[in-house]
């Protein structure tokens, strides 16, 4: 999943991302959390919430989602087109 969207901006709310965490934890999938684009929000009204952040607000089981988050430093941090870096993080049971 791409959170926030590009090129389109959409933004996923809370119960989205929840719904997210509880049908791969339903069906034993690895979510793949393409973050990248969290700091280029831009509308009032939305905030960005990251999937790792969704899961810890809900009960066992679903702390033990298999989760692989991405962000970059190149993607609304530092903004230089040309210029790369980023990271990822790995969970299997959140924390």
């Amino acid at each position: 999943m791409i959170n926030p969207g590009n090129p389109t901006g959409q933004v996923f709310d809370e119960k989205t991302l929840t719904t997210f965490v509880k049908f791969s934890v339903k069906y034993n999938l690895v979510l793949l959390a393409d973050e990248v684009y969290q700091e280029n929000v831009y509308t009032p009204s939305k905030k960005f919430i990251s999937v790792r952040k969704a899961a810890l607000s809900l009960p066992a089981p679903y702390k033990d989602l298999n989760l692989f988050s991405f962000h970059s430093i190149s993607k609304g941090i530092i903004g230089e087109c040309g210029l790369r870096g980023g990271y990822c993080e790995v969970s299997d049971s959140i924390p």
